[in-house]
Order: C-alpha cells, then sequence, then structure tokens
C-alpha cells in the first residue's frame, strides 16, 4: 500500500511533501502518491485511513495555511504507530 500525500502548492508545502515522502522511503519502505491539492491543504492518508489532517489539528487557521506542518520525523513516527512497521536499518549503521 503507498501512502497518499494530498498538499497545497499555493501555500509552499510541495517540498514539505517531498521531504516527509523521502522520509517516509527510507524509514519504512513506503511508496507514496503525491497529490497536490488546494487551500492550505496538508493531509496524509495510508489504506483509506487518515494519518494526519492540517486541518482537523489546526482548524480553520491550518486552511489558510497559517501555523506548523508536522516534521518528516513526526510523521514517520504516526506511521510507525499505525503500519506497526520498524525503521528501516541502513548499511551505515552497521547493521
Amino acid at each position: 500500500m503507498s501512502v497518499s500525500i494530498h498538499y497545497c502548492s499555493l501555500c509552499g508545502f510541495a517540498e514539505h511533501a517531498e521531504a516527509i515522502a523521502e522520509a517516509l522511503n527510507a524509514e519504512l519502505g513506503l511508496a507514496t502518491d503525491l497529490q497536490e491539492a488546494f487551500w492550505g491543504t496538508f493531509r496524509v492518508e495510508w489504506s483509506g485511513q487518515e494519518i494526519y489532517n492540517r486541518r482537523r489539528t489546526r482548524g480553520i487557521l491550518g486552511r489558510l495555511g497559517m501555523g506548523r506542518t508536522p516534521t518528516p520525523e513526526e510523521i514517520v513516527l504516526l506511521m510507525t504507530g499505525v503500519t506497526g512497521s520498524q525503521p528501516v536499518q541502513s548499511a551505515a549503521d552497521g547493521t
């Protein structure tokens, strides 16, 4: 299953969405699907389940593009709890 990241490009969330996608792939081996959206949208979904929604966590301010978005580390942590996946060990760790 892939993770869908919906983001508002006008709000400047494209780079943030890409960073989260890279972290999910590197840490959990999850594929992502980036989908451009509008009006302050920043939402992460997996297997039909909403993992993070900026509007729900920030209310109307989030919808207007105000406030912060989650870090890649925060989304990886949320996904770890939902999927039960463990972070992928890298060769640099010697494992």
